[in-house]
């Protein structure tokens, strides 16, 4: 059927007078298979063999030709026949209004063999590229968001900048996202589950920047980071067309690899000599993406032509904080908490420079804290509408409070780590260690690409082995562990905490096979001692598997405090004291403590101590991949 299909389109391009000879007609089996040509297609290799070819696109409406979704020549010629096709077509509905990037690609691989209608209107097209006057494209990181499982590796996105005399200001450049079409009614679990394995559909959209910078920057309080590409004109307006092509159509969504970050890397693929798809893992996370544009080169010269630094709200605020003086974050502090008032002495007869400071880390602070639901009722609305009369009254004064832009995501580490050490138990055989963590990060390794003191982990997988064999010691499917800064400790920013996992580890350590799997969770509060030192308090439960009549489970209370030395060490040392269901054993404690030092941007060094009715010392060393 599909080669009656093809002799058929072969007949409609003699018809419509482009008849090819038989060299040529080689040639368009040649541009068929072209690189360029599969990746506007997304054709993807599919078969136990791999030995075909479908796209990743699953709108029919993406495709010109019935058997389009599978066959590249047929696709191609039903594409070259709409192209040159004169018949009447309302605007945006021609060959070369849906599809702008093939008909520049073909017309550039083609020359004066493809003869493409001039006077087309594409009205939706042009009001879309603002007649088409992008001039850059820019990949937007978010990072990590641990409010939402969809959003805890951080997420990407592009932006179309446009020539100053179209530009509206940044906020008004038009951006492309990609995500998950999700049922509103999905519980987490299922939401997840669905993600994990392909129960919906993606699609591209696109909005005016503003909106991600509000959403991210101003609600979840996300940093974002924009990578400028230095991209010739020609692969500017090639991109530019394909993101157009692709928009509303509907992919099957895949969480860990085929998810907004691959997405995005392919759109910018299209243009030949780019190749930032992550390969060569089964999961793609956001920042390898930008690692990747780090260490791209297009044409012998750097890809990325800028970074610039789009602090959140939150960001803001601290970055404000932390350049008061002592007495000055005294002052602002008693100001917001009302026990002293911005008529009183303490600060009316402040140093001019300390009022405009302390006045504009307060107007930042009542928009941290604000709640956008209650609106003009809320109290730090209007505790900010008095701070902002006041501050009118002031002098502008010298700005001293841009927020410094701190190291860039692209040059933190890699994602995934592999860990090999000796353990030394007080009960058991000594052993050699082996950890794999795809990823993401614990508390000890959360660098600038990652949220401070917090930790994401899936398939953390931990095996001991010794002359005894191999023992599975611990896997962890998924470990959260959120802490808010709370670098003020005011209301609004205090450092709230809670941890979540699911996996397998032992009852305890003085035995061999009492590996039990266990969901646990914990709610808490943390303090930020000082710049080094942090700790938290938790109160929680864990479920498990009722093995050694160590029952289905225990309430504990815990705390960690986590310590800075320097730049190259940390350590968190971690209590709990456990009580297990009622009538099983009698409550018990733990400690864990481990120290890590840092061996430059791929490697580190740890040593750990952990006592659970055994005790177990390891020293391992650590490489990122």
């Amino acid at each position: 059927m599909r080669q009656l299909f093809c002799l058929l389109s072969c007949l409609l391009l003699i018809t419509a007078q482009c008849v090819l000879a038989g060299d040529q007609q080689r040639s368009l089996q040649d541009l068929s298979s072209d690189r360029t040509w599969l990746k506007l297609l997304h054709y993807e290799p599919k078969g136990f063999a791999q030995n075909r070819l479908e796209s990743a696109i699953i709108s029919p409406e993406f495709f010109l030709s019935p058997t389009g979704d599978q066959d590249p020549l047929a696709e191609l010629i039903a594409t070259i026949n709409a192209l040159q096709s004169a018949i009447p077509h309302e605007g945006d509905t021609h060959a070369i209004c849906r599809f702008p990037a093939r008909a520049l690609w073909l017309k550039a691989q083609m020359g004066n063999e493809l003869t493409l209608m001039t006077d087309i209107p594409c009205p939706q097209l042009d009001k879309w590229t603002r007649s088409n006057s992008v001039s850059s494209i820019s990949v937007i990181f978010a990072t990590g968001y641990l409010g939402n499982p969809a959003s805890y590796y951080g997420h990407t996105l592009l932006k179309f900048n446009f020539k100053d005399e179209h530009s509206q200001g940044s906020l008004m450049d038009v951006s492309l996202n990609y995500g998950a079409i999700v049922d509103g009614n999905d519980d987490p679990a299922t939401y997840i589950l669905k993600g994990i394995f392909g129960g919906y559909d993606g699609g591209f959209s696109h909005i005016n920047f503003y909106f991600h910078n509000h959403n991210y920057g101003e609600n979840e309080l996300r940093d974002m980071w924009e990578y400028q590409l230095a991209l010739p004109q020609t692969a500017v307006d090639l991109i530019t067309a394909h993101a157009w092509e692709v928009l509303g159509k509907r992919y099957t969504y895949y969480f860990f690899r085929r998810n907004c970050a691959f997405r995005m890397a392919e759109i910018l693929d299209v243009v030949d000599g780019l190749n930032i798809v992550p390969e060569r893992r089964p999961w793609t996370i956001p920042q390898s993406l930008i690692q990747n544009l780090a260490k791209s080169d297009f044409k012998s010269s750097p890809l990325l032509a800028d970074i610039e630094y789009h602090p959140s709200r939150q960001s803001r605020l601290y970055n404000k904080y932390q350049k008061l003086s002592a007495s000055e974050q005294t002052l602002f502090k008693r100001l917001a908490l009302k026990e002293d008032d911005l008529t009183d002495r303490s600060f009316t007869h402040s140093p001019l420079a300390t009022q405009q400071r302390v006045l504009d880390t307060m107007l930042d602070y009542y928009q941290f804290v604000r709640d956008l639901e209650s609106g003009a009722d809320d109290p730090a609305n209007l505790a900010h509408r008095q701070a902002l009369a006041i501050r009118y009254q002031l002098p502008p004064g010298i700005p001293t409070s841009g927020v410094a832009q701190p190291v860039s995501p692209h040059s933190g580490r890699s994602p995934s780590w592999f860990q090999l050490g000796l353990v030394q138990n007080s009960d058991l055989t000594n052993s050699l260690s082996v950890r794999v963590r795809p990823a993401y990060y614990d508390a000890l390794d959360a660098d600038h690409a990652h949220i401070k003191r917090a930790g994401l982990s899936m398939g953390d997988l931990r095996l001991h082995i010794s002359d005894s064999g191999i023992r599975l010691r611990q896997l962890d499917i998924i470990s959260i562990s959120s802490v808010s800064p709370g670098l003020t400790g005011l209301p609004g920013d205090t450092a709230g905490a809670w941890n979540l996992k699911l996996g397998a580890e032992p009852l305890r350590l003085d035995c061999r096979h009492c590996l039990v799997p266990r969901v646990q969770a914990d709610r808490g509060y943390g303090y930020r001692l000082n710049y080094n030192l942090f700790a938290a308090a938790y109160i929680g439960a864990a479920l498990q598997e009722n093995r050694l009549q160590e029952g289905h489970g225990f309430a504990r209370l815990s705390a960690r405090l986590d310590l800075d030395v320097d730049s190259l060490w940390n350590a968190q040392l971690q209590v709990e004291h456990r009580v297990p269901e009622p009538g099983r054993i009698s409550a018990y404690n733990t400690v864990r403590f481990e120290a890590r030092r840092r061996l430059g941007n791929s490697q580190d060094l740890r040593i750990s101590y952990e006592r659970n009715r055994g005790e177990e010392l390891s020293i391992a060393v650590g490489w990122y991949w």
